[in-house]
Protein backbone atom coordinates (compact mmCIF):
# COMPACT_ATOMS: atom_id res chain seq x y z
CA UNK A 1 0.00 0.00 0.00
CA UNK A 2 1.25 3.48 -0.83
CA UNK A 3 0.63 6.63 1.17
CA UNK A 4 -1.80 8.27 -1.22
CA UNK A 5 -5.18 9.10 0.32
CA UNK A 6 -4.17 8.07 3.84
CA UNK A 7 -5.42 10.04 6.84
CA UNK A 8 -2.54 11.28 8.99
CA UNK A 9 -1.94 13.07 12.26
CA UNK A 10 0.27 16.16 12.16
CA UNK A 11 1.79 16.85 15.58
CA UNK A 12 3.42 20.06 16.75
CA UNK A 13 5.42 20.59 19.94
CA UNK A 14 5.67 23.17 22.66
CA UNK A 15 9.00 24.35 24.06
CA UNK A 16 8.95 21.37 26.43
CA UNK A 17 8.65 18.84 23.60
CA UNK A 18 5.10 17.69 24.39
CA UNK A 19 2.46 17.22 21.70
CA UNK A 20 0.11 20.18 21.43
CA UNK A 21 -1.61 20.00 18.03
CA UNK A 22 -5.01 18.43 17.44
CA UNK A 23 -5.12 15.57 14.92
CA UNK A 24 -5.81 16.82 11.42
CA UNK A 25 -6.96 14.74 8.49
CA UNK A 26 -5.18 15.46 5.25
CA UNK A 27 -4.22 13.79 2.00
CA UNK A 28 -0.68 12.49 2.06
CA UNK A 29 1.43 12.78 -1.12
CA UNK A 30 2.19 9.53 -2.91
CA UNK A 31 5.84 9.36 -1.84
CA UNK A 32 6.47 6.40 0.49
CA UNK A 33 5.59 2.72 0.24
CA UNK A 34 4.18 1.62 3.57
CA UNK A 35 4.26 -2.07 2.63
CA UNK A 36 7.91 -2.07 1.58
CA UNK A 37 8.96 -0.10 4.65
CA UNK A 38 6.99 -2.41 6.93
CA UNK A 39 8.86 -5.38 5.45
CA UNK A 40 12.15 -3.57 6.09
CA UNK A 41 11.12 -2.88 9.68
CA UNK A 42 10.16 -6.52 10.23
CA UNK A 43 13.44 -7.82 8.78
CA UNK A 44 15.41 -5.57 11.13
CA UNK A 45 13.40 -6.57 14.19
CA UNK A 46 14.02 -10.29 13.49
CA UNK A 47 17.80 -9.93 13.83
CA UNK A 48 18.49 -6.79 15.86
CA UNK A 49 18.60 -8.43 19.28
CA UNK A 50 20.92 -11.34 18.48
CA UNK A 51 23.13 -9.20 16.24
CA UNK A 52 23.52 -6.47 18.82
CA UNK A 53 24.25 -8.95 21.58
CA UNK A 54 26.91 -10.63 19.45
CA UNK A 55 28.78 -7.42 18.66
CA UNK A 56 28.20 -5.17 21.64
CA UNK A 57 26.49 -7.20 24.35
CA UNK A 58 23.37 -5.05 23.92
CA UNK A 59 20.30 -5.29 21.72
CA UNK A 60 20.16 -2.99 18.70
CA UNK A 61 16.37 -3.24 18.49
CA UNK A 62 14.68 0.14 18.25
CA UNK A 63 11.61 1.90 16.88
CA UNK A 64 12.27 3.03 13.29
CA UNK A 65 11.12 6.26 11.64
CA UNK A 66 11.51 6.99 7.91
CA UNK A 67 10.86 10.59 6.76
CA UNK A 68 10.56 11.96 3.23
CA UNK A 69 12.88 15.01 2.96
CA UNK A 70 10.53 17.11 0.79
CA UNK A 71 6.99 16.35 1.92
CA UNK A 72 8.03 15.48 5.51
CA UNK A 73 5.66 12.50 5.42
CA UNK A 74 6.86 9.73 7.73
CA UNK A 75 6.25 6.05 8.31
CA UNK A 76 7.21 4.63 11.71
CA UNK A 77 7.47 1.02 12.79
CA UNK A 78 5.38 1.63 15.90
CA UNK A 79 3.21 4.23 17.58
CA UNK A 80 4.67 6.22 20.49
CA UNK A 81 3.76 4.86 23.91
CA UNK A 82 1.73 2.06 22.33
CA UNK A 83 -1.02 4.51 21.34
CA UNK A 84 -1.92 2.60 18.16
CA UNK A 85 -1.31 -0.57 16.20
CA UNK A 86 0.43 -1.16 12.90
CA UNK A 87 2.72 1.40 11.24
CA UNK A 88 2.36 5.01 12.34
CA UNK A 89 1.93 7.40 9.39
CA UNK A 90 2.06 11.18 9.70
CA UNK A 91 3.70 14.49 8.84
CA UNK A 92 6.98 15.32 10.56
CA UNK A 93 7.03 18.66 12.45
CA UNK A 94 8.82 21.47 10.61
CA UNK A 95 10.83 22.44 13.69
CA UNK A 96 12.71 19.12 13.60
CA UNK A 97 15.54 18.25 11.21
CA UNK A 98 15.46 15.27 8.88
CA UNK A 99 18.61 13.15 8.93
CA UNK A 100 19.96 9.67 9.50
CA UNK A 101 20.40 9.85 13.26
CA UNK A 102 19.05 8.97 16.69
CA UNK A 103 16.10 11.23 17.52
CA UNK A 104 14.13 11.68 20.74
CA UNK A 105 10.63 12.84 19.79
CA UNK A 106 7.08 12.17 20.94
CA UNK A 107 8.38 10.49 24.08
CA UNK A 108 10.39 7.93 22.12
CA UNK A 109 14.03 7.65 21.03
CA UNK A 110 13.89 6.62 17.37
CA UNK A 111 16.24 5.45 14.69
CA UNK A 112 15.43 8.22 12.22
CA UNK A 113 16.15 7.60 8.52
CA UNK A 114 15.81 9.89 5.54
CA UNK A 115 13.90 8.46 2.58
CA UNK A 116 14.54 6.90 0.18
CA UNK A 117 16.36 4.01 1.80
CA UNK A 118 19.12 2.33 -0.26
CA UNK A 119 17.86 -0.03 -2.96
CA UNK A 120 20.60 -2.61 -2.34
CA UNK A 121 19.49 -4.91 0.53
CA UNK A 122 22.98 -5.05 2.07
CA UNK A 123 23.33 -1.28 2.08
CA UNK A 124 19.84 -0.90 3.50
CA UNK A 125 20.63 -3.29 6.35
CA UNK A 126 23.94 -1.52 6.94
CA UNK A 127 22.23 1.86 7.25
CA UNK A 128 19.69 0.59 9.77
CA UNK A 129 22.35 -1.09 11.90
CA UNK A 130 24.62 1.99 11.73
CA UNK A 131 21.89 4.28 13.05
CA UNK A 132 20.70 1.69 15.57
CA UNK A 133 24.23 1.74 17.02
CA UNK A 134 23.97 5.53 17.39
CA UNK A 135 20.62 5.16 19.15
CA UNK A 136 22.04 2.52 21.49
CA UNK A 137 24.95 4.78 22.41
CA UNK A 138 22.59 7.72 22.92
CA UNK A 139 20.28 5.78 25.23
CA UNK A 140 23.33 4.64 27.24
CA UNK A 141 24.43 8.25 27.72
CA UNK A 142 27.19 8.29 25.08
CA UNK A 143 25.87 10.43 22.19
CA UNK A 144 29.34 10.97 20.75
CA UNK A 145 31.94 13.73 20.94
CA UNK A 146 33.85 15.30 18.08
CA UNK A 147 36.79 17.63 17.51
CA UNK A 148 37.98 19.52 14.46
CA UNK A 149 39.92 17.42 11.92
CA UNK A 150 40.99 20.35 9.75
CA UNK A 151 44.41 18.73 9.21
CA UNK A 152 42.65 16.30 6.88
CA UNK A 153 42.03 19.10 4.40
CA UNK A 154 45.73 19.87 3.80
CA UNK A 155 48.19 18.18 1.45
CA UNK A 156 50.01 16.04 4.02
CA UNK A 157 46.93 15.09 6.02
CA UNK A 158 44.98 14.02 2.94
CA UNK A 159 47.95 12.24 1.33
CA UNK A 160 48.84 10.19 4.40
CA UNK A 161 45.19 9.32 5.02
CA UNK A 162 44.75 8.05 1.46
CA UNK A 163 47.98 6.05 1.69
CA UNK A 164 46.62 4.49 4.88
CA UNK A 165 43.38 3.66 3.05
CA UNK A 166 45.24 2.09 0.12
CA UNK A 167 47.18 -0.12 2.49
CA UNK A 168 43.99 -1.10 4.35
CA UNK A 169 42.39 -2.00 1.02
CA UNK A 170 45.38 -4.19 0.19
CA UNK A 171 44.98 -5.92 3.54
CA UNK A 172 41.27 -6.56 2.96
CA UNK A 173 41.83 -7.93 -0.55
CA UNK A 174 44.11 -10.74 0.61
CA UNK A 175 43.62 -13.67 2.93
CA UNK A 176 47.31 -14.62 2.95
CA UNK A 177 48.45 -13.85 6.52
CA UNK A 178 51.92 -12.57 5.67
CA UNK A 179 50.67 -10.30 2.88
CA UNK A 180 47.88 -8.94 5.07
CA UNK A 181 50.27 -8.33 7.97
CA UNK A 182 52.63 -6.31 5.78
CA UNK A 183 49.76 -4.23 4.40
CA UNK A 184 48.41 -3.51 7.89
CA UNK A 185 51.91 -2.54 9.01
CA UNK A 186 52.10 -0.12 6.07
CA UNK A 187 48.74 1.40 6.99
CA UNK A 188 49.90 1.96 10.56
CA UNK A 189 53.13 3.62 9.41
CA UNK A 190 51.13 6.18 7.40
CA UNK A 191 48.74 6.62 10.33
CA UNK A 192 51.58 7.26 12.82
CA UNK A 193 53.36 9.63 10.44
CA UNK A 194 50.19 11.71 10.05
CA UNK A 195 49.61 11.87 13.78
CA UNK A 196 53.24 12.78 14.40
CA UNK A 197 52.97 15.71 11.99
CA UNK A 198 49.69 16.87 13.55
CA UNK A 199 49.86 16.42 17.34
CA UNK A 200 46.12 16.86 17.94
CA UNK A 201 45.16 14.37 15.23
CA UNK A 202 45.19 11.26 17.41
CA UNK A 203 42.50 12.60 19.75
CA UNK A 204 40.41 14.31 17.07
CA UNK A 205 40.48 11.37 14.66
CA UNK A 206 39.93 8.89 17.48
CA UNK A 207 36.73 10.59 18.60
CA UNK A 208 35.20 10.42 15.13
CA UNK A 209 36.35 6.83 14.61
CA UNK A 210 34.68 5.90 17.88
CA UNK A 211 31.48 7.78 16.97
CA UNK A 212 31.04 7.18 13.23
CA UNK A 213 33.70 4.55 12.54
CA UNK A 214 32.29 2.00 14.98
CA UNK A 215 28.75 2.77 13.82
CA UNK A 216 29.69 2.13 10.19
CA UNK A 217 31.60 -1.01 11.20
CA UNK A 218 28.41 -2.21 12.91
CA UNK A 219 26.44 -1.64 9.73
CA UNK A 220 28.95 -3.43 7.51
CA UNK A 221 29.41 -6.31 9.96
CA UNK A 222 25.66 -6.98 10.10
CA UNK A 223 24.75 -6.28 6.48
CA UNK A 224 25.82 -9.66 5.06
CA UNK A 225 26.37 -13.08 6.58
CA UNK A 226 29.76 -14.04 5.10
CA UNK A 227 33.20 -12.53 5.66
CA UNK A 228 33.90 -12.08 1.95
CA UNK A 229 30.73 -10.03 1.52
CA UNK A 230 31.61 -7.87 4.51
CA UNK A 231 35.09 -7.22 3.15
CA UNK A 232 33.55 -6.25 -0.19
CA UNK A 233 31.36 -3.64 1.51
CA UNK A 234 34.34 -2.23 3.41
CA UNK A 235 36.29 -1.99 0.16
CA UNK A 236 33.36 -0.11 -1.39
CA UNK A 237 33.51 2.34 1.51
CA UNK A 238 37.23 2.90 0.91
CA UNK A 239 36.64 3.44 -2.81
CA UNK A 240 33.78 5.87 -2.17
CA UNK A 241 35.71 7.81 0.46
CA UNK A 242 38.34 9.15 -1.95
CA UNK A 243 35.58 10.58 -4.15
CA UNK A 244 34.32 12.90 -1.42
CA UNK A 245 35.38 16.52 -1.68
CA UNK A 246 36.26 16.62 2.02
CA UNK A 247 37.62 14.02 4.46
CA UNK A 248 37.28 16.23 7.55
CA UNK A 249 33.99 14.76 8.80
CA UNK A 250 33.69 11.67 6.57
CA UNK A 251 36.96 9.71 6.87
CA UNK A 252 35.78 7.41 9.67
CA UNK A 253 33.10 5.86 7.45
CA UNK A 254 35.99 4.26 5.53
CA UNK A 255 38.55 3.68 8.29
CA UNK A 256 36.15 2.25 10.88
CA UNK A 257 34.84 -0.77 8.94
CA UNK A 258 38.30 -1.56 7.52
CA UNK A 259 39.98 -1.74 10.92
CA UNK A 260 36.96 -3.43 12.50
CA UNK A 261 36.82 -6.27 10.00
CA UNK A 262 40.59 -6.76 10.14
CA UNK A 263 40.36 -6.98 13.92
CA UNK A 264 37.54 -9.53 13.62
CA UNK A 265 39.91 -11.73 11.60
CA UNK A 266 43.07 -11.01 13.60
CA UNK A 267 42.98 -14.07 15.81
CA UNK A 268 42.73 -14.67 19.57
CA UNK A 269 44.86 -11.68 20.58
CA UNK A 270 42.13 -9.40 19.18
CA UNK A 271 39.44 -10.94 21.37
CA UNK A 272 37.50 -8.26 23.23
CA UNK A 273 38.63 -5.46 20.91
CA UNK A 274 35.13 -3.99 20.59
CA UNK A 275 34.79 -3.37 24.32
CA UNK A 276 38.22 -1.77 24.40
CA UNK A 277 37.35 0.42 21.40
CA UNK A 278 34.18 1.63 23.14
CA UNK A 279 36.34 2.49 26.14
CA UNK A 280 38.50 4.74 23.95
CA UNK A 281 41.26 2.44 22.68
CA UNK A 282 42.64 3.44 19.28
CA UNK A 283 41.77 1.09 16.41
CA UNK A 284 45.31 1.25 15.07
CA UNK A 285 46.79 0.35 18.44
CA UNK A 286 44.37 -2.55 18.79
CA UNK A 287 45.34 -4.10 15.45
CA UNK A 288 49.04 -3.48 16.11
CA UNK A 289 48.81 -5.35 19.41
CA UNK A 290 46.70 -8.15 17.93
CA UNK A 291 49.20 -8.81 15.13
CA UNK A 292 52.28 -8.10 17.30
CA UNK A 293 53.58 -5.49 14.88
CA UNK A 294 56.55 -3.23 15.42
CA UNK A 295 56.84 0.48 14.67
CA UNK A 296 58.97 0.80 11.52
CA UNK A 297 59.94 4.22 10.21
CA UNK A 298 58.41 5.80 7.10
CA UNK A 299 60.33 5.23 3.89
CA UNK A 300 60.10 6.27 0.21
CA UNK A 301 59.88 2.61 -0.75
CA UNK A 302 56.80 2.11 1.41
CA UNK A 303 55.05 5.13 -0.14
CA UNK A 304 56.03 3.95 -3.62
CA UNK A 305 54.13 0.69 -3.09
CA UNK A 306 50.93 2.73 -2.94
CA UNK A 307 51.57 5.36 -5.60
CA UNK A 308 52.62 8.07 -3.18
CA UNK A 309 54.35 10.36 -5.71
CA UNK A 310 51.37 10.61 -8.07
CA UNK A 311 49.01 11.04 -5.13
CA UNK A 312 51.03 13.96 -3.73
CA UNK A 313 51.00 15.68 -7.12
CA UNK A 314 47.21 15.33 -7.28
CA UNK A 315 46.88 16.74 -3.78
CA UNK A 316 49.11 19.73 -4.58
CA UNK A 317 46.80 20.70 -7.43
CA UNK A 318 43.74 20.25 -5.22
CA UNK A 319 45.35 22.40 -2.51
CA UNK A 320 45.91 25.21 -4.99
CA UNK A 321 42.22 25.24 -5.93
CA UNK A 322 41.12 24.79 -2.32
CA UNK A 323 43.20 27.76 -1.18
CA UNK A 324 41.52 30.00 -3.73
CA UNK A 325 38.09 28.80 -2.63
CA UNK A 326 38.92 29.26 1.05
CA UNK A 327 40.06 32.82 0.38
CA UNK A 328 36.77 33.58 -1.37
CA UNK A 329 34.84 32.10 1.55
CA UNK A 330 36.90 34.09 4.05
CA UNK A 331 36.06 37.33 2.26
CA UNK A 332 32.40 36.37 2.14
CA UNK A 333 31.84 34.96 5.63
CA UNK A 334 34.59 36.52 7.77
CA UNK A 335 35.31 39.95 6.32
CA UNK A 336 31.60 40.42 5.76
CA UNK A 337 29.15 41.98 5.83
CA UNK A 338 27.52 39.03 7.58
CA UNK A 339 24.62 37.93 9.75
CA UNK A 340 25.56 36.11 12.97
CA UNK A 341 23.12 33.61 14.48
CA UNK A 342 23.72 32.40 18.06
CA UNK A 343 23.56 28.64 18.54
CA UNK A 344 21.63 27.77 21.68
CA UNK A 345 20.20 24.26 21.21
CA UNK A 346 21.09 23.63 17.60
CA UNK A 347 19.98 20.71 15.45
CA UNK A 348 21.69 20.54 12.06
CA UNK A 349 21.27 18.55 8.86
CA UNK A 350 24.25 18.51 6.47
CA UNK A 351 26.42 16.43 4.12
CA UNK A 352 29.54 15.25 6.00
CA UNK A 353 31.50 14.81 2.77
CA UNK A 354 31.51 18.48 1.75
CA UNK A 355 32.86 20.46 4.72
CA UNK A 356 35.54 23.13 4.25
CA UNK A 357 37.79 24.14 7.19
CA UNK A 358 38.44 27.87 7.41
CA UNK A 359 41.40 28.00 9.81
CA UNK A 360 40.60 29.54 13.19
CA UNK A 361 37.24 30.83 11.95
CA UNK A 362 35.55 27.42 11.93
CA UNK A 363 34.12 25.19 9.22
CA UNK A 364 32.05 26.08 6.17
CA UNK A 365 29.02 23.90 5.42
CA UNK A 366 28.07 24.18 1.72
CA UNK A 367 24.37 23.71 2.36
CA UNK A 368 22.69 22.86 5.66
CA UNK A 369 19.46 23.14 7.60
CA UNK A 370 19.75 24.45 11.14
CA UNK A 371 16.93 24.58 13.68
CA UNK A 372 17.41 26.54 16.90
CA UNK A 373 15.56 28.76 19.35
CA UNK A 374 15.42 31.56 16.76
CA UNK A 375 13.67 29.43 14.14
CA UNK A 376 15.10 27.60 11.13
CA UNK A 377 17.78 28.37 8.55
CA UNK A 378 17.69 26.56 5.22
CA UNK A 379 20.87 27.21 3.26
CA UNK A 380 21.66 26.03 -0.25
CA UNK A 381 24.90 28.01 -0.12
CA UNK A 382 27.64 28.48 2.47
CA UNK A 383 27.20 28.62 6.26
CA UNK A 384 30.16 29.14 8.61
CA UNK A 385 29.99 27.40 11.99
CA UNK A 386 32.49 28.55 14.58
CA UNK A 387 34.87 25.95 15.99
CA UNK A 388 33.11 26.05 19.37
CA UNK A 389 29.70 25.63 17.69
CA UNK A 390 28.37 28.78 19.35
CA UNK A 391 27.72 30.85 16.21
CA UNK A 392 26.51 30.30 12.65
CA UNK A 393 27.30 32.96 10.05
CA UNK A 394 25.82 33.68 6.62
CA UNK A 395 26.33 36.54 4.20
CA UNK A 396 24.29 39.61 5.14
CA UNK A 397 20.89 39.92 3.45
CA UNK A 398 20.22 42.80 1.02
CA UNK A 399 17.07 43.84 2.88
CA UNK A 400 15.15 43.22 6.08
CA UNK A 401 12.74 40.37 6.84
CA UNK A 402 9.24 40.15 5.42
CA UNK A 403 7.10 39.24 8.40
CA UNK A 404 8.90 36.19 9.84
CA UNK A 405 10.71 35.26 6.62
CA UNK A 406 14.16 36.57 5.76
CA UNK A 407 16.03 35.79 2.57
CA UNK A 408 19.67 36.24 1.62
CA UNK A 409 21.92 34.92 -1.10
CA UNK A 410 21.54 31.14 -0.85
CA UNK A 411 19.59 31.04 2.41
CA UNK A 412 16.13 31.46 3.93
CA UNK A 413 15.57 32.21 7.62
CA UNK A 414 12.20 31.57 9.27
CA UNK A 415 12.24 33.58 12.48
CA UNK A 416 10.58 32.53 15.73
CA UNK A 417 8.35 35.15 17.39
CA UNK A 418 10.21 38.02 19.04
CA UNK A 419 13.62 37.44 17.45
CA UNK A 420 15.16 40.36 15.58
CA UNK A 421 18.49 41.55 14.22
CA UNK A 422 20.59 44.35 15.69
CA UNK A 423 23.60 46.07 14.19
CA UNK A 424 26.85 44.16 14.66
CA UNK A 425 30.25 45.51 15.74
CA UNK A 426 31.24 46.33 12.13
CA UNK A 427 29.38 48.38 9.53
CA UNK A 428 26.98 46.15 7.63
CA UNK A 429 27.09 43.28 10.12
CA UNK A 430 23.94 42.03 11.84
CA UNK A 431 23.49 39.92 14.97
CA UNK A 432 20.32 38.00 15.73
CA UNK A 433 18.95 38.88 19.17
CA UNK A 434 16.61 36.97 21.47
CA UNK A 435 13.31 38.50 22.58
CA UNK A 436 13.51 40.73 25.60
CA UNK A 437 12.31 39.03 28.77
CA UNK A 438 8.79 40.05 29.57
CA UNK A 439 8.10 41.53 32.98
CA UNK A 440 5.63 39.54 35.07
CA UNK A 441 2.09 40.83 34.98
CA UNK A 442 1.18 42.96 38.03
CA UNK A 443 -0.84 41.20 40.68
CA UNK A 444 -4.27 42.68 41.51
Amino acid sequence: MRLAQVAVVAIGFSSFGSAVAEPEVTTVPDVLEVGALTSTFEEFQRTCDASGQRLWGKSLCAPLLVVHPVTRVFVASTWPSGSGTGPWVGVFPSELTIANTALTWAGTTWVQLQAPLPDAPARRRALLAHEAFHRLRTTLGHPGREKDNAHLDGIEGRTLLQLEWRALAAALRTTTPSVRTRAVEDALVFRRERRTRFPEAAVAEGLLEEHEGLAEYTGVALAVADARGRRALALENLDDAVKRSSFVRSFAYASGPAYGLLLDEAGPRAQGWRARALAGADLGTLIQDALRLGTPEPSPEREARYGGAALRETERERARLAQARAEALRKKLVEGPVLHLPLVRMRIQFNPGELIPLAEHGTVYPGARIVDAWGSLTATSDVLLSSDWKTATVNAPPSGPQDARWEGEGWVLELAPGWRANKGPRPGDLVLQAPKARSPAPQP
